[in-house]
């Protein structure tokens, strides 16, 4: 059965999100080769330094670690995984594949930061058997700006 397009402009969130510096060492160790944790850790050996090495990142130009471009998945897809689970939408989920994400990181994303994250479904659509879920999210640093836009889209084979 198709989405019901009153859906549309339906929103998700605030969602905050505490940024950990070991969230961000963790990240650049378990996407770049290394071990993540404090115990048996490793450093990765395919992860920018400014995204783990403490030294390295105080001496670059953001004054001490960030976050690796692809940790915004980590928080910013909230508001895509309330949708899809949301029963007023009536998705099937055993056939929902995610089927694309667009990230603009506008700004850097540092330990301490406390981010928030809210969506809006921002399309709906069919084509054959298949329906599209697409929504758009938005995330905020401390300050208001904007850190990370977001796209998310669900595929549902009805």
């Amino acid at each position: 059965m198709p989405i019901d397009r009153a859906h549309l402009g339906r929103t998700y969130g605030p969602f905050v999100f505490h940024v950990g510096l070991q969230h961000l060492k963790d990240f650049a160790a378990a996407t770049g080769g290394g071990v993540p944790g404090r115990v048996f850790s490793a450093p990765p050996g395919r992860a920018h330094p400014l995204t783990w090495d403490e030294a390295a990142a105080k001496a670059g130009p953001h004054g001490g670690i960030v976050a690796a471009p692809a940790f915004a998945t980590t928080f910013a897809m909230e508001p895509f995984a309330k949708a899809c689970s949301d029963p007023e939408l009536e998705l099937n989920l055993l056939r929902l594949v995610h089927g694309e994400q667009d990230l603009e990181l506008l700004e850097p994303i540092r330990p301490g930061d406390v981010l928030t994250t809210t969506g809006e479904i921002t399309r709906l659509h069919e084509h054959g058997n298949l329906d599209f879920l697409e929504v758009s999210s938005t995330t905020t640093n401390p300050h208001g700006r904007v850190v990370v836009r977001g796209v998310w889209t669900a595929i549902i084979r009805n």
